[in-house]
């Protein structure tokens, strides 16, 4: 009697299954896995590089559903470049697997604008506002700006065209004609750029070092109004009309480190609340921020106005760890229902759960020196661009 082979008959039985049974097997795989498993037949090749499969099957499966969280470290030194380290919240282990050492860079490094679609918006040598996929290295450089010569902020956001999934990078600066602030943006379907709208005049060209989020069609950044001071800026990317909402007040003249966040389709302000000290060195006299406490706001609009409603606040023994550690400022990102926060020289993560209302650690990282820069990432090993190649990484 001929001999068996056991390997043939788990074949035959794993495709006497029903496909639709099949896919959702595969959709339990780890990314590692799934990005090595491509090579074991076209088939399998095919179906882990269909946009289906990944955002109907794979991206909602348990151990893939909740993006990365998603540490950088950057230094000021040239070349001075730290791999990228996620943290996965259904294994709850930091892995040290995000490289973008495809990228041509030379010797200066890589700075990061934000995430979307499973990309990167970073810039790059010779090569400002650059799309890239980690997990397939493969990158675009956009073309230049039509309109802004000096660029003050900029992100990138998923959007949809009909039924295809596109993205926009979304530019703030001044135009060359009258020094004015305008918004530029990119549109990958066309794959060209536009000019939407002047800012008010009234925006502070001068304090506009933060990043932008993104959320129903509005982008939202905080800025300096000359005449109502600091708040937020929200502004609709279809119309390009804005509003303005004021940071909410704080009792016993303190000062605020605001950084503005999205969890899901909830806006947040998380303000690092304290007093300012003076002192003074050589003759001079310096101000430096003293982070007493960290406060959680939501934004709040309705029909008639728009406003802030403190949610939570760090428990004081979270505070005292990164105080130790130079609490003068902080990073923070919103993970879908969570807000994460870690500081300046700091291994720990402080969590604020949104539907417990629950705060806790993440297990430490050890990733080396440098300023920390977070960002919620959703891998898609499926997404390409129109004349892009690349290879998967893992």
């Amino acid at each position: 009697m001929a001999k068996v082979n056991k390997g043939c008959l788990a074949s035959a039985a794993w495709y006497e299954l029903p496909e639709d049974t099949r896919e959702d097997i595969l959709a339990f795989l780890p990314l590692e896995c799934l990005c090595r498993s491509r090579s074991v037949c076209k088939e399998w090749n095919a179906l882990f590089s269909s946009t289906k499969f990944i955002t109907n099957k794979w991206a909602e499966a348990p151990p893939n559903k909740k993006p990365w969280l998603v540490l950088c470290k950057e230094n000021n030194q040239r070349g001075g470049w730290v791999n990228c380290s996620r943290y996965c919240f259904f294994t709850r282990t930091w892995k040290n697997c995000i490289s973008l050492s495809f990228l041509p860079r030379g010797d200066e490094k890589i700075q990061y604008f934000g995430s979307a679609q499973g990309l990167f918006l970073v810039d790059i040598p010779q090569g400002r506002n650059t799309v890239c996929n980690p997990l397939t290295q493969a990158f675009l450089q956009l073309p230049p700006m039509s309109s802004i010569k000096i660029l003050m902020t900029r992100g990138i956001v998923s959007w949809k065209a009909d039924t295809q999934e596109t993205y926009k990078v979304v530019a703030v600066g001044l135009s060359p004609s009258n020094d004015a602030l305008q918004v530029e943006i990119y549109d990958s379907s066309e794959k060209s750029w536009g000019v939407v709208r002047y800012l008010p005049e009234t925006v502070d060209k001068f304090d506009l070092s933060q990043g932008i989020i993104f959320c129903d069609g509005f982008f939202y950044w905080i800025i300096l109004d000359r005449e109502a001071g600091m708040g937020v800026l929200g502004f609709s990317i279809l119309e390009g009309t804005s509003t303005f909402t004021p940071f909410p007040e704080l009792a016993n003249d303190n000062a605020i480190w605001p950084k503005l966040l999205i969890c899901g389709s909830r806006i947040l302000l998380s303000g690092g609340v304290g007093p300012r000290r003076v002192w003074s060195m050589s003759m001079s006299m310096y101000t430096m921020f003293e982070i007493m406490e960290v406060v959680l706001w939501e934004f709040q609009n309705d029909s008639s106005s728009c406003s802030w409603k403190e949610i939570s606040r760090m428990p004081p023994s979270l505070c005292e760890v990164f105080q130790r550690t130079s609490f003068h400022s902080f990073e923070c990102v919103g993970v879908e229902d969570c807000v994460c926060f870690t500081a300046y020289q700091c291994m720990d993560f402080a969590v604020y759960n949104l539907k417990e209302e629950t705060w806790s650690w993440l297990p430490t990282i050890d990733a080396g020196d440098g300023y920390p820069r977070l960002m919620a990432f959703k891998p898609r090993p499926d997404m390409k661009g129109p004349v892009w190649e690349g290879y998967f990484a893992f």
